[in-house]
C-alpha cells in the first residue's frame, strides 16, 4: 500500500472517529441519559457482532469523498476482519484486515502483497483487562465538554425502543471539538500538492482562515433490548481558503450494527499468496497506529 495515502486515510478514520467519540461519549456521560450509555456497554459486551460504516464529506454541497467499512469481529474466535474502501467518483481505494490465528494480515489495492504482522498485545490486553484505558478517556472526554453533556436528550419510541441524540451549534460546540476539526481539515488539505495523493484528496479545499466546527447532529437508535442499532453522526466544518472563498465541508458519519452473536469474521488463506513479513518493534512514544 501506498505510505501517503494510507496516512491520510488514517488521519481522516481517527479524526473522524475523535469527533464521533466526543459527541456519543458526551451523551453518554449525561446525568439521566444512562440508556444510551448502558446500549453501549450492551453492545460491546456481544461476543460476535458487525458493524457497517458509511462515510461522505461533501464541500458546499458537492460530494468530495464517499466511503464504507464493513467491520467483523468475534471475541471467541479471536478474529476479525476489515473490508473498506475510500474514493471519489473518479477512483477508488480499498483495504482489507484480517485478525486469525493471532496474527494480522494487510492488502490494499494498490499491491498485491500480503502483509502479516504477529499479534504482539500490551499487558492490560494480555490479562485480560479491556476497560481500564476506555475508561480514563471517557473521563478525560467528560471534564473537556463541560456543560454540553446537558444538551443531551433521549425519548422513548413506540416500539418499546430509544432514540437519544445530541445537537449542538456555533458557541455550543466545545473547544476540544474545534480543535479536532481543525486538526482534521488540516491533515487533509495536506495532501493537496501531492502528485502521488489519489484525487479525492488533492480535491480536497485547503482551508486556512476563520476554521470552525459550525453544527454537530448526532442521534442513536436503541433497541427494545438496550442494544445499539445505529448511530449518526453530521459535523460540518467552516472556514475560507487563501483566496478569501467561504467552505462548508460536511462530514456524514453513518454506523449500522447487525448479526450480533452471529457474526463469523471473513478469513484469507495466505496458501500461495506473496508475503511480507512485518517486525514488530514494540510501543514506541505511545500508541502505535
Amino acid at each position: 500500500m501506498k505510505k501517503k495515502w494510507m496516512t491520510a486515510g488514517a488521519g481522516l478514520g481517527i479524526g473522524a472517529v475523535l469527533l464521533l467519540a466526543s459527541g456519543f461519549s458526551a451523551m453518554a456521560n449525561t446525568s439521566g441519559y444512562d440508556a444510551y450509555k448502558t446500549a453501549l456497554k450492551n453492545t460491546k459486551a456481544e461476543t460476535s457482532l458487525t458493524t457497517n460504516v458509511d462515510l461522505t464529506i461533501s464541500d458546499n454541497g458537492k460530494m468530495l469523498v464517499t466511503g464504507a467499512a464493513d467491520l467483523k469481529v468475534n471475541k471467541e474466535q479471536k478474529a476479525g476482519s476489515v473490508a473498506a474502501t475510500i474514493g471519489d467518483s473518479s477512483e477508488k481505494r480499498s483495504i482489507n484486515v484480517f485478525r486469525q490465528e493471532g496474527k494480522v494480515i494487510f492488502k490494499s489495492s494498490e499491491e498485491d502483497v500480503y502483509k502479516v504482522r504477529e499479534m504482539n498485545a500490551p499487558k492490560w490486553q494480555r490479562n485480560g483487562d479491556h476497560s481500564n484505558p476506555s475508561k480514563v478517556v471517557e473521563q478525560v472526554i467528560g471534564t473537556l465538554l463541560g456543560n454540553i453533556k446537558d444538551l443531551a436528550t433521549v425519548e422513548d419510541q413506540g416500539n418499546g425502543g430509544k432514540h437519544a441524540e445530541l445537537h449542538l451549534s456555533g458557541d455550543q460546540v466545545p473547544a476540544v471539538v474545534n480543535a479536532v476539526g481543525t486538526v482534521v481539515v488540516s491533515k487533509l488539505a495536506n495532501h493537496k500538492n501531492n502528485e502521488k495523493a489519489p484525487d479525492w484528496m488533492t480535491n480536497m479545499p485547503k482551508l486556512t482562515d476563520n476554521i470552525k466546527v459550525e453544527k454537530i447532529d448526532m442521534d442513536a437508535e436503541i433497541s427494545t433490548k438496550d442494544i445499539l442499532e445505529e448511530q449518526t453522526a453530521k459535523i460540518k466544518i467552516i472556514g475560507t481558503d487563501k483566496s478569501g472563498k467561504k467552505h462548508e465541508l460536511t462530514f456524514t458519519i453513518h454506523v449500522d450494527y447487525s448479526d450480533l452473536n452471529k457474526t463469523v469474521p471473513e478469513h484469507i488463506d495466505l496458501t500461495g499468496k506473496k508475503i511480507e513479513e512485518i517486525k514488530n518493534k514494540g510501543m514506541k512514544r505511545g500508541w502505535r497506529h
